[in-house]
């Protein structure tokens, strides 16, 4: 900004100098009018107290001297007055017509600069909730075949409860009053986004994360259980299981990290000088650690990779 504002000055400054030439040009002209002078590039020049050179290569003033030279002769017919009217009416009319396309040719510049960068504003955002809408979509349909070969059926009886099951399953139910209690004695908030991942998954589930939640307040401060408790709901966590606690901070994030950049989301990592750790998404954007970690747990990556055999 500092740059642009500095060429706004010399260009500012450019014009200002301009100007003053011109008007000591129509000044000088004035004078040769009034005193009935010949009018030609070196009359003016010396009027003026400019140079003949400079004269030659402003077009309006060159064309507006040799046009009061060549009519020298017809000026004693015409008023003085109107003939400097007449001529300072033509400069400041071609003057402002190129002005008007120096102006136009720049607005269009920037209208084509605009348009380019909200077009990829607008593609960047659209990607990033179609990611989101397809991640959320996969992890929805994740559990449902897990939950179907959980209750794989075994005749016609069993096959006909599973798509009963199935049904309840794909429809909005109530939370129930147990899990409600449970999330009120942890003080967890019921956000739309955990009670849409409480609707979409089986009340066992829900509660076992529950369960798991509880058992990590023991071993750590968690700073937001409600997104710990959606996370636990995603993924299935389980008790026992020791999730989210690492003996050290730097081998999490060592680890989280390998991960991630083999996963395809970061492209880069900073500590500050406060200690913070920052990490770089793969579109460019810069993100604290402990933020981006809590959308990609270590728990999440660790799934995604393949298996070492």
């Amino acid at each position: 900004m500092t740059g642009e504002r500095n060429i706004d000055g010399l260009r500012g400054n450019a014009q200002r100098k301009r100007q003053e030439a011109f008007e000591k040009v129509e000044q000088g002209i004035q004078k040769l009018i009034k005193e009935q002078k010949v009018i030609n590039f070196n009359a003016v020049a010396k009027a003026s107290g400019l140079s003949k050179a400079w004269l030659y290569k402003e077009p309006e003033i060159k064309a507006r001297i040799e046009h009061l030279r060549e009519n020298n002769s017809k000026t004693k017919e015409i008023p003085a007055k109107q003939r400097s009217s007449d001529a300072s009416k033509d400069a400041i009319i071609k003057t402002l017509k190129e002005r008007i396309k120096r102006v136009e040719a720049e607005n269009r510049g920037l209208r084509d600069q605009h348009e380019a960068i909200y077009g990829r504003i607008l593609q960047a955002s659209e990607l990033e909730q179609r990611f989101e809408r397809l991640e959320a979509e996969n992890t929805r349909l994740k559990k449902e075949l897990e939950i179907c070969l959980a209750h794989s059926p075994k005749d016609s009886t069993s096959e006909k409860s599973q798509i009963a099951f199935l049904r309840t399953k794909g429809s909005k139910r109530e939370i129930g009053d147990n899990i409600r209690d449970e999330l009120a004695a942890l003080g967890i908030k019921l956000t739309s986004t955990l009670a849409s991942k409480i609707r979409n998954s089986t009340e066992e589930v829900v509660l076992v994360a529950i369960e798991a939640l509880k058992e990590q307040l023991q071993h750590q401060i968690i700073r937001s259980p409600g997104g710990w408790l959606a996370s636990a709901i995603d993924d299935a966590w389980q008790p026992n299981q020791h999730l989210g606690v690492e003996s050290n901070p730097a081998d999490l994030f060592s680890e989280w990290y390998v991960l991630a950049r083999e996963f395809g989301i970061v492209i880069g990592s900073r500590k500050e000088d406060d200690g913070s750790i920052w990490v770089q998404e793969n579109t460019g954007q810069w993100f604290a650690f402990e933020q981006f970690s809590s959308k990609w747990t270590v728990q999440y990556l660790r799934s995604k990779m393949p298996k070492q055999r």
